[in-house]
């Protein structure tokens, strides 16, 4: 049998094997180690080999097995060691103290097995016995890794969720679950995460995938736990598949998107943790600028140290609203110019806690409209108060002159100053009507005015309705049947009691009376006094019923209206200024009462007067 040569057993050896300097400086490296670590020959010799493939973690257990090697000729142990890219192997390690023939130290020979493998078997044997039946109960998937990354427990949820069976999956790299384009990156984080151990969510704040198997891609969010075992520490990941919750957010940034108002998403610290396209647009600063910053730089400087504590006050009540209702609130682009908004609050709970939505809409226009319609509006107040002031005094000037017309023209045709042929008692008949119907329309718009200015003086006194209709019916029947209409009252048994002003009164159905008769051409006006009761409160109804020709629908809408009149197609235009039923309601108004009214063109009118009965 041939014997092979030293160097041949040096190159062919399966472990790896490698001379060290007493100063730790390689001098030899075989294949094995080659392999084993990933440095080639080159990339090693002259270097120190505690920096190239021992952990910071391990350099003092690697020297104690030096110093072994040095009393007693040889150590043996299991250790782990750092290969070129980052990953960890478990290794079976045999040092040799090598002497020259001087008996001084010449070199130390180490040999490396890979025990990796062997290392996970235990370990998942370990875990198995531990930690099976726990896990398999929870919801969520979970994988355990040793300290070399390599995978020793899944649970069924685990194996479900990325399409792998156990077997296949244990002893592989964690890294074997995530897509390519995280592994080198995620190497790094794993080793930090071996120095300083503890419970923790993995990737907060990033967008962390998971690699089923056959290639498909899906998002995930992870927890990590360290565990502490005779055999050293491990990693129990907790995975969960948030492909769901990812499209629900999609879907909800979607609508955030198509929302017409600015949106901005707030956290219980005030920080901006979602911002759609209008609010870039309204406040000038881009989403990146804003995503991660207060909420108060949106908001102007002089208002910036009482929002925290209004902030403050939302979060510990949360409920949908208005923010500052009544107030003028403003908000602050990135120029530093100020613009009018409105803002509404919406509280939202997520898995992450209490947030808070606020809508904000910029009311520039709408302000600069208010404004001036507020203007326009004490404009029209200002002419108001002129036109009232003017007719109050023109109306009073005016009376004066009108008494004495009418109180002369009485006395001439009483004769007093003489006898008048029939001619002049015509002429002085038609001076004296047309004298009181203009002291009418005067009378009308003082009382019109004193109710547009807030003058007008109700002397308020208990009174029997019925009373004042006899009066009123009294006045008015002559009238009617000068027409030839058929006139009758209907009043009730028992006193129907007011607290009301009798002239207000009195005039509110004087006008409505006086313009029944004056559209009613033939047939009937009926007055009538009704006592009611509504959920235990007197009313009393005064109803003015006639068969006149009705109001046509087009005119109904401004009827109340002043100097509005309805008239009739077959009908001659009718005398007066339109301002008695004007008057009337707002009279009625005064009074604590309102006017109603049903019609049926062609057929006639009701038209009915409700007051507060005592």
């Amino acid at each position: 049998m041939m014997v092979a040569s030293s160097e041949v057993l040096w190159a062919q050896n399966p472990d790896a094997l490698v001379a060290m300097a007493p100063d730790g400086l390689v001098l030899h490296w075989n294949p094995a180690a080659e392999s084993i670590f990933g440095y080639t020959e080159a990339e090693v010799l002259g270097q120190s080999l505690f920096q190239l493939i021992v952990p910071p973690d391990q350099l003092e257990d690697a020297r104690r097995m030096q110093n072994e090697a040095l009393r007693g000729g040889l150590s043996v142990g299991e250790s782990v060691r750092r290969r070129k890219d980052g990953t960890l192997v478990h290794v079976s390690v045999s040092t040799k103290a090598v002497y020259d023939a001087d008996g001084q130290l010449a070199y130390f020979l180490s040999n490396k097995k890979d025990v990796t493998h062997l290392k996970v078997l235990r370990d998942a044997k370990l875990v198995e016995a531990r930690f099976r039946d726990l896990l398999e109960s929870t919801p969520d998937a979970i994988v355990m890794v040793n300290v070399t990354g390599r995978i020793v427990l899944v649970n069924g949820q685990a194996e479900k969720m990325f399409g792998y069976l156990r077997t296949e999956l244990l002893g592989k790299p964690i890294e074997v679950l995530l897509p390519p384009r995280f592994r080198t990156a995620h190497l790094a984080r794993r080793g930090g995460y071996f120095e300083q151990p503890r419970t923790r969510t993995m990737g907060a704040g990033l967008d962390l995938y998971g690699l089923r198997n056959g290639g498909v891609e899906f998002p995930v969010e992870i927890s990590l736990s360290p565990i502490t075992t005779e055999e050293g520490t491990m990693v129990m990941s907790a995975i969960r598949d948030t492909s769901a919750r990812k499209k629900a957010d999609q879907k909800f940034r979607d609508l955030l998107e198509s929302a017409p108002d600015a949106m901005v998403i707030v956290n219980r610290e005030g920080v901006m943790v979602l911002v759609n396209s209008q609010a870039v647009q309204l406040f000038g600063w881009t989403r990146e600028e804003l995503l991660g910053e207060k909420i108060e730089i949106l908001v102007p400087e002089r208002f910036r140290g009482k929002h925290p504590g209004n902030r403050g006050a939302f979060f510990s009540s949360p409920r949908a609203r208005s923010m500052g209702a009544g107030l003028d609130l403003f908000g602050r682009r990135k120029d530093g110019s100020e613009f009018p908004v409105e803002i509404s609050l919406s509280p939202l709970e997520t898995e992450e806690g209490l947030f808070v939505s606020s809508a904000i809409r910029d009311v520039t226009e709408r302000k600069q409209f208010e404004q001036a319609l507020w203007d326009k509006n004490q404009e029209l107040e200002n002419a108001a108060l002129v036109k009232d002031r003017f007719f109050a005094s023109m109306s009073h000037e005016l009376r004066t002159p009108l008494n004495s017309i009418i109180g002369f023209t009485g006395t001439l045709r009483m004769k007093l100053p003489g006898p008048l042929n029939d001619e002049q008692d015509k002429q002085l008949r038609i001076v004296q009507t047309s004298a009181r119907h203009l002291l009418s329309l005067i009378n009308d718009l003082l009382d019109l005015a004193k109710v547009g200015a807030n003058k007008l003086d109700l002397k308020l006194e208990p009174m029997d309705c019925n009373g004042v209709l006899e009066e009123v019916a009294a006045t008015m029947r002559p009238e009617a049947e000068k027409k030839g209409l058929h006139f009758t009252v209907n009043l009730t048994d028992n006193a129907a009691m007011l607290q009301t002003d009798r002239r207000a009164l009195s005039q509110i159905i004087l006008n409505l009376v006086g313009n029944a008769i004056k559209f009613t051409e033939r047939g009937s006006v009926r007055l009538q006094l009704q006592q009611r009761a509504i959920n235990g409160h007197p009313q009393v109804l005064i109803h003015i019923e006639d068969t006149g020709p009705g109001i046509a629908q087009e005119d109904q809408a401004r009827l109340f209206e002043a100097f509005s009149r309805a008239e009739a197609a077959n009908r001659r235009k009718s005398e007066g200024a339109g301002l008695g039923l004007h008057l009337s309601r707002k009279l009625a108004d005064a009074l604590g009462g309102r006017i109603v009214f049903t019609t049926e063109y062609g057929r006639g009118s009701i038209f009915t007067l409700e007051l507060p009965g005592t």
